[in-house]
C-alpha cells in the first residue's frame, strides 16, 4: 500500500457505539478532531448506536467530520438480528473499498465487516479496551472483585484472525492478548486520548491534621466503580476531618439513597456536570479516588494526574504505569481493606507534605500528556506503512 500520510486526504473509518459519554466516546471524539486537524477525511460509524453528547457532535461536524448513524429504532432489535437492518442502512451510505484505514472501538466481533469498506491495500484495525475481562456493566454480583480474564468467545477470536493489527492501552491489556488470547497479529500499546482545556498550573497545598480534606469520586456512578464500597468504609475510615464528594449521573439516585439509609455524614452527590468545569473541580479536591472492579485504561485517574490531584486508584487497567515511582498516586487491591488501607495511606500522605500536586503534573506531562498519545495514534494511521509491518 502506498503511504497513506503521503496522499492529501488519508480516509478513515471509524466504529463504536456511543453513549453520550464514556472513556471509549472520549478517545473516539479527541482522535477524530486529532485526524481532521491533521487533513484526515474522516468518518464515525455504528452499528448498533450513536448517541454521543450533543456538544461533541455538534464540533465534530464543525470539523468536518461525517457520521454515519444507524436508524435510531435497530438498537430496539437485540442480539445480531439488529445488525441487519443497521448494515443495510451503513452500507448505502459508506462506499466500499473507499477507506484506508478502518478502526473498530471497544467490544464486539462484528468489525471485520468493516473491511468491505477498505481498499484492497488498506488495513482494517481493533481498538481493544478491555483485555478479556468481562464486563456486566451494572450487574454485577455483591462481591467486590474484578472478573478474571477469560479466552475471547469464538466470535471475537475470529474477528481478531482477520484484523491486521491491534491498538491497545496498557501493558496489562497486552499481557493478556498475547499469554492468553494468543494474539499472534501485530499489536501496539497505544494510551487513548483525553484533553482537558483550561488547566491551571498545579499549587501545592498546606494541610494539618485539623484539615477537612476533600475527597473525589467522578464519573459516572455504576456499580462497578466501586460507589457502594467507598460508601460501605466510609465510617471505619480513619483519616481525620473529611468530606466524600461524587460527580457524575448516579442512575436512579440509587447511591445517594443508599447514604441516606446509612445515615452518612459528610457525604454529597452533585450530579451531573460540565466537562469545562473539571478543571475547577479538581482543583478544589484534595484526594482523587478511581476505585473500579474493572477499567480498560482509567481516564479518570489520567484526569487527575493532569490537574495534580494526588489519587488512590484500584489495580485495574493502566494503574502500574501511574503509580509506578509516583508517591502522588497509590494503587489499591481490588478488595475493600485494601482501599480502605490505600485511602488511609495517601491521606497521611497528603496532611504530612508528603505529596505534591506541582510534582504529579509534572509526572504527568513527561509520561502521559496527550501530545505523546497523539503522535502515536497519527502515525499509527496516518503511515501505516511504517507502523504495521505487512506479512
Amino acid at each position: 500500500m502506498s503511504s497513506v500520510g503521503a496522499q492529501v486526504k488519508p480516509r478513515i473509518l471509524i466504529q463504536l457505539t456511543a453513549s453520550p459519554y464514556g472513556g471509549v466516546e472520549t478517545h473516539a471524539y479527541y482522535l477524530s478532531l486529532l485526524l481532521a486537524k491533521n487533513q484526515a477525511e474522516v468518518t464515525l460509524t455504528s452499528q448498533r448506536k450513536f448517541e454521543l453528547n450533543q456538544e461533541w457532535t455538534d464540533a465534530l461536524k464543525q470539523a468536518g467530520v461525517r457520521i454515519v448513524a444507524p436508524p435510531s429504532w435497530t438498537k430496539r432489535i437485540h442480539g445480531p438480528w439488529g445488525l441487519v437492518p443497521a448494515r443495510w442502512h451503513l452500507a448505502w451510505h459508506l462506499p466500499e473499498r473507499f477507506f484506508d484505514v478502518a478502526i473498530g472501538q471497544g467490544h464486539g466481533g462484528s468489525f471485520t465487516w468493516l473491511r468491505r469498506f477498505v481498499k484492497p491495500s488498506g488495513l482494517c484495525l481493533w481498538h481493544e479496551y478491555w483485555y478479556g475481562v468481562p464486563t456486566r456493566g451494572d450487574n454485577y454480583p455483591a462481591d467486590f472483585r474484578t472478573p478474571s480474564c477469560q479466552v475471547f468467545p469464538y466470535r471475537i477470536r475470529r474477528m481478531v484472525s482477520r484484523m491486521d493489527g491491534i491498538v491497545t492501552g496498557c501493558a496489562r491489556a497486552r499481557r493478556n492478548l498475547v499469554e492468553i488470547q494468543r494474539v499472534r497479529i501485530p499489536l501496539h500499546v497505544i494510551p487513548p486520548l483525553n484533553k482537558l482545556q483550561g488547566v491551571p498550573e498545579a499549587i501545592d497545598k498546606k494541610y494539618d491534621e485539623t484539615s477537612t480534606l476533600r475527597l473525589a469520586l467522578f464519573g459516572r456512578l455504576g456499580h462497578g466503580k466501586g460507589v457502594g464500597t467507598i460508601l460501605g468504609i466510609w465510617r471505619e475510615l480513619n483519616i481525620g476531618p473529611a468530606e466524600l464528594h461524587f460527580y457524575g449521573v448516579d442512575p436512579g439516585d440509587r447511591f445517594r439513597r443508599l447514604a441516606e439509609q446509612m445515615s452518612l455524614s459528610g457525604v454529597f452527590f452533585h450530579g451531573a456536570y460540565e466537562r469545562a468545569d473539571l478543571p475547577r473541580l479538581l482543583h478544589e479536591t484534595d484526594v482523587g479516588l478511581m476505585l473500579s472492579f474493572e477499567e480498560g485504561y482509567g481516564l479518570v485517574a489520567w484526569e487527575y494526574m493532569t490537574c495534580g490531584v494526588p489519587f488512590v486508584m484500584t489495580d485495574v487497567g493502566a494503574s502500574p504505569e501511574f503509580t509506578s515511582g509516583n508517591p502522588d498516586g497509590l494503587q489499591a487491591p481490588v478488595e475493600p481493606k485494601g482501599i480502605k488501607k490505600g485511602i488511609e495511606e495517601m491521606v497521611r500522605r497528603v496532611r504530612s507534605g508528603e505529596t505534591s500536586r506541582s510534582r504529579l503534573q509534572a509526572f504527568h506531562q513527561k509520561h502521559f500528556s496527550y501530545d505523546r498519545a497523539a503522535q502515536l495514534h497519527l502515525q499509527s494511521l496516518l503511515e501505516p506503512d511504517s507502523f504495521w509491518p505487512r506479512a
